[in-house]
This record gives structure tokens, C-alpha cells and sequence, in this order.
């Protein structure tokens, strides 16, 4: 089967990570021109989850599509096809990108078959297509770790003047460090650097440690040749050696294997990476049929240079898991997205099975909104829906809740009973925070509505609360993080009964914020699959 590759020209390159697996584009020295379209479909963006990550900042955000197009491919055959891959869940649909995507010149309206040799433009960057290079550079360093676990063990004191003299040789090292842009770029530089300076260094590797999973590597740097496509290693090895102690030294080898021989291992050196209270990993070092072997003397630079990579590591997963909680707070309230950005910290996987709650549920649509959508054209209704959905979300969050769904012009928000996981401050009733939040969306539509048509068009608010079912719900292929119950289906009935600009209320809902806010019945009603209850609406 051909397979086929993106190639970039300086000074931009691509950059690969393990975890997770995927290719970013960035201007560094230290990457790659090209970068192989694998496990399609290949999906291109600003996306974290994307298979190619394109740089994110406000400008490129203007021509440039959390996901902008994906490459599909089968038998050999590859096609390219503009926008999202999957359905967005705000819209239930898949959405273009903003400026489109052009093969050759021209734009890509329909999936369109792309061949070695074509050119691809999206935003202000171009690709071309390429046939996959045959070759790669391979290592193999099964035979190092076994002949490791025999070798001598080190320890370091602090007081030690060779420790001092090991960490005096990272002035260079922290200067040039202190020009590169991205932590991938300073991991490479560090690995160069730790070859340059110890002679017997011919292949290093960063080793790591994740919760739950195997060893696999970070990094890998062959001296004089750059970065090692293909490290190979059995991490079981690897788990065996416990690399606990400050260094681990595997003196020359005397009586190497027939394996060892092949691959002209003479000696190597392992130094663990630590950070937060914990291993992260360990620091490879091999010698492969030069004359030097490693001494005492490289132990203490190899330290220092452990030391520097640790801290570039825990520098990733901070900056890693900021992006994380930042980009959940899109999705869930501040405290769910905090809990589930420590679950990452620790290495559990997230929690969002469904699971019974107690919550407060709140619709709210525009009244009149079908009647506006006949009456304008396309770009009029995006241009009256976006900043009343941004609006809606920023209202719904400021008050402790998180938007569910988009729903045509309707907007679920779910306010959720704190856990005891939560902050203090988060604890509180649900149905009260929705309610301000309904107060505080209406009074802010009527200030900030950009309709540009008249007067503000009004407003109608839903809100009922109890135990609903809150968790991905689906199957494998397509799940949803959502809420289901009673409570949801009341609410959205409850939302079309209440008059323009006000906060509808089951006589439930009213028990429960009586105490803060003046309600007033407007009568029985008739709600679908509930029979007849009282309806309440909000009066201050």
C-alpha cells in the first residue's frame, strides 16, 4: 500500500508525540519536513485531539478551523474533504472550515482524491503531498537494558565537588534553552547537548513512566545524526531495572551477548527523571562500538542534564494540564472541569459515567424565533445567534452551571449539586443559581442584544430541578456527555408556557427558591406526559 506524507518548508517543521499520538506544526530546528498521514481519517486543526495541531492564537483563529479537514484514505487511495469529521455536538452537524480548504488552487467542496505531488493551502499554511520515504532509522536497545541490570549502582552527595562541576557545565546548555520557543525543541536540545559533552553518549533516550501504562519513549537522539525515528525497547526491561537510585551505571561490558555484538553495545548509563514526588522516568544513555566507555565523571553531568529534562517534563504536564482545564471549562462548570483536570494530574482516567444527581435544569429560547429565521437571510440568523449564545453560556457559567446543548435557539444549562470534591464556596442550591442565572441572562439580553432588528426580542425561561441521570450516554462510536430525567423534560415544557422575558417554574421548582426569590402562580397548565401542575413564574 503507498503511503503518502505532508512536507512543510522552513522554517516550519513537524514536531511527533507519543501521547497523544499526533503530529504539531511549529517553527522549530529540531523537528521534521515531513510528517506521515497516519490512522486516518487524518484529521487537520487547531483541535488538541486533531492528528495534525496547527498553531493557535487570536489571529490564526480567523482563517484557521479547530478542525479544519481531515484526509480519508482506503487501498491505497487518499481523499481530501473540507471541514469537521465528526458532527460538532453544539450543532448535530459537521461544520466547514472558516476559510476553506484548496487543493492545487482550488477550493475542496467535495471530497477530492489527492495524489504525491498535489499542494494543499488552509489558512496561511501549505503542505505537499509526498509519497512516504522508505527508510527510517531504527535502534534497538533491548540488549543495553539487559546487560544493565547487572551493572553498578551510584549514588551522588550533594556536598560532592564532582556534583558541582557536573552542574557548572549547564551554563552553555541554559542559555541556548533560554532562545528555543516549545519544550519538544528544548527536550531535543538537551539530548544533543548531553551527546556533545560525554564522548561515550551514542545514543540517548527519554524514557518515560506514564500511570497505568507501559514505558515508552519521549525522545530519542543519535549523535551526529539527529533524532532516532524508531526507538525500539521492551518495557517490561525497562520496569525490571527500577532505576530508583540517583544513577545507575553499567560499566563496560566484558562478555557481551551474540545480541550486543550485533548492535556493538559496549556499555551504557541510566539516570532517573523525577518531578512532583514522582518518577517520571528514566534518562538512556548507550555506547555503541566506540573506543571511550562511560566513566564516574559522566555520571554527575548526566545528572544534571536529568535534572534539566525533569523540569522541562513537569513544565509540559503543567502547561498540558492548564490547556486541559481550560478547554473543559467550555464544556462542563469550574468544578467539573477541576475535578477532572486532577484525575488527569494523577493518571485516572475521567470519570463521567453516567451517574444519578441531584440538578437544576434551565431552557431558554428566543420567542419569535422562527418567525426572524423566515424573515432573513442565513448569515443574518448566525449573525442575531452568535452573540446570543455566547452571551447565554457566559451567564450560565457565571453562576456555578454549564451549557448542555444548543438546541436551534434554544440553550440547555444543567446546575449541578456540589460534591464533596468541590470548593466550599461551590456548595449551594442548584435551583438558586439557576435562577439568578435566568435574572441575570434576561436583564443582560436586554442591555447587550445585538440583533440590529428593533427592540430585543424577548426571551422565555424554563427551570425545574431534581435527580436526573448526568454522564456519557451512547454507545462506543457516539457518546454525549448529557443529562436525562424528569427534570429536564419539565423544564423544556416549562420554557415554552412562560410569558416573554420571564422564568417559568414548576410549583417544585418554587419550594425550592421561595426563600430568596417572590413567585406568583399563573394557573394549572397541561405539560405533555406529566398531566396537569401548577405553573409559577419569577416576580423578584
Amino acid at each position: 500500500m503507498t503511503m503518502i506524507q505532508l512536507a512543510i518548508e522552513p522554517p516550519l517543521y513537524f514536531q511527533w508525540n507519543e501521547k497523544p499520538p499526533q503530529w504539531q506544526l511549529r517553527g522549530v530546528i529540531t523537528g521534521q519536513r515531513t510528517a506521515r498521514v497516519c490512522n486516518v481519517p487524518f484529521v487537520i486543526g487547531r483541535g488538541l485531539d486533531c492528528r495534525l495541531v496547527l498553531p493557535d492564537t487570536q489571529e490564526l483563529r480567523k482563517t484557521t478551523s479547530r478542525w479544519h479537514c481531515y484526509i480519508e484514505g482506503k487501498a491505497g487511495r487518499y481523499w481530501l474533504a473540507d471541514g469537521s469529521y465528526d458532527v460538532i455536538p453544539e450543532t448535530g452537524v459537521k461544520k466547514p472550515s472558516i476559510s476553506g480548504t484548496f487543493c492545487n488552487g482550488k477550493p475542496v467542496k467535495e471530497p477530492r482524491e489527492i495524489f504525491p505531488g498535489d499542494a494543499i493551502s488552509l489558512g496561511p499554511w501549505n503542505f505537499k503531498v509526498e509519497e512516504e520515504e522508505t527508510k527510517s532509522f531504527c535502534i534497538d536497545i533491548d540488549d543495553a537494558l539487559k546487560i544493565t541490570q547487572s551493572g553498578r549502582r551510584a549514588t551522588m552527595k550533594a556536598k560532592d565537588l564532582k556534583a558541582g562541576a557536573g552542574y557548572k557545565q549547564l551554563h552553555e546548555l541554559f542559555l541556548e534553552l533560554n532562545k528555543l520557543e516549545n519544550i519538544e525543541e528544548c527536550l531535543a536540545r538537551a539530548l544533543s547537548f548531553a551527546a556533545g559533552k560525554i564522548p561515550a553518549a551514542e545514543i540517548s533516550a527519554i524514557l518515560l513512566n506514564r500511570p497505568g501504562e507501559a514505558p515508552s519513549a519521549r525522545l530519542a537522539w543519535r549523535k551526529g545524526k539527529g533524532r532516532v525515528a524508531d526507538l525500539k525497547f521492551s518495557p517490561s526491561l525497562l520496569q525490571q531495572l527500577s532505576v530508583k537510585e540517583p544513577f545507575f551505571l553499567a560499566p563496560r561490558i566484558s562478555h557481551p551477548s551474540s545480541g550486543q555484538n550485533l548492535q556493538e553495545i559496549t556499555s551504557a548509563l541510566l539516570t532517573p527523571l523525577s518531578g512532583g514526588g514522582s518518577r517520571l522516568g528514566v534518562l538512556y544513555m548507550d555506547n555503541r562500538g566506540a573506543k571511550t566507555a562511560f566513566t564516574e565523571d559522566d555520571l554527575y553531568l548526566a545528572s544534571a542534564v536529568s535534572g534539566v529534562i525533569s523540569l522541562q517534563l513537569m513544565a509540559e504536564r503543567q502547561l498540558f494540564l492548564g490547556r486541559l482545564e481550560d478547554n473543559l471549562r467550555h464544556y462542563f462548570s469550574s468544578n467539573v472541569a477541576r475535578r477532572l483536570a486532577a484525575e488527569a494530574k494523577a493518571g485516572k482516567s475521567p470519570q463521567l459515567e453516567a451517574a444519578d444527581k441531584t440538578a437544576a435544569i434551565l431552557f431558554v429560547d428566543i420567542q419569535g424565533f422562527t418567525n426572524f429565521c423566515h424573515a432573513h437571510k442565513p448569515g443574518e440568523v448566525s449573525g442575531l445567534l452568535n452573540p446570543y449564545f455566547k452571551l447565554m453560556s457566559e451567564c450560565i457559567h457565571r453562576h456555578g452551571g454549564y451549557v448542555d446543548k444548543f438546541i436551534g435557539d434554544a440553550v440547555m444549562g444543567v446546575f449541578q449539586q456540589a460534591e464533596p470534591w468541590d470548593e466550599p464556596g461551590a456548595a449551594g442550591s442548584p435551583a438558586l443559581q439557576a435562577v439568578r442565572a435566568a435574572l441575570n441572562i434576561i436583564q443582560a439580553w436586554r442591555a447587550n442584544s445585538t440583533s440590529g432588528w428593533g427592540r430585543p426580542m424577548p426571551l422565555r425561561i424554563g427551570i425545574d430541578a431534581g435527580r436526573v441521570v448526568i454522564g456519557n450516554v451512547g454507545f462506543p462510536g457516539r457518546l454525549e456527555y448529557t443529562a436525562i430525567g424528569d427534570a429536564v423534560n419539565i423544564a423544556a415544557r416549562l420554557q415554552k408556557l412562560a410569558p416573554p422575558d420571564s422564568i417559568a417554574l414548576s410549583d417544585n421548582g418554587r419550594g425550592l427558591v421561595e426563600k430568596e426569590f417572590r413567585c406568583e402562580k399563573i394557573g394549572v397548565r397541561g405539560l405533555k406526559g406529566f398531566g396537569n401542575i401548577e405553573v409559577w413564574i419569577v416576580t423578584g
